[in-house]
């Protein structure tokens, strides 16, 4: 029953964010979180506080407003003091650098839970794929794009 609810939960989480209501997952956040995103780049790094992680979710949807996530598979394992998911989904959106052509891009996602509240989150997607797309959007006048990473 309790890996259903976790489930469940990681489900609605997706949810929220594709309706870009990022500050409903970020309150599930530990106060010291560790939010990770592989790679050098703006969406890259590590951040440690519940306000990096928002201000790393604002500049997700400022980059890609019509970001979509589709969950593909959640696994859930342990207990509520320590419980870890994984999660496969994919990214789809239409680049906002004038581009034609859609772009998606396959993600793993591994959560560590601690008595309901999210302590990390790690995410590992092809970046040489998100480095280039960043890359046509600085190209196309997106700044933000070559930014520096939010990192704390």
């Amino acid at each position: 029953m309790y890996h259903w609810l976790v489930r469940r939960n990681v489900q609605t989480s997706f949810a929220h964010l594709n309706a870009h209501q990022y500050e409903a997952v970020v309150s599930t956040f530990t106060p010291q979180i560790v939010h990770s995103f592989a790679g050098q780049h703006a969406l890259g790094g590590v951040r440690h506080t519940q306000e990096a992680a928002r201000e790393w979710y604002a500049r997700l949807f400022r980059l890609f407003p019509d970001l979509s996530f589709k969950v593909e598979r959640v696994v859930v394992s342990g207990l509520p003091h320590d419980t870890t998911v994984a999660v496969q989904f994919r990214v789809e959106l239409t680049p906002p650098n004038g581009s034609k052509r859609s772009y998606f891009n396959e993600v793993a996602q591994f959560i560590r839970i601690r008595w309901g509240r999210i302590a990390e989150i790690h995410l590992y997607e092809d970046t040489d794929k998100l480095v280039g797309l960043l890359r046509d959007m600085q190209a196309a006048g997106i700044a933000e794009a070559g930014a520096v990473p939010i990192v704390d």
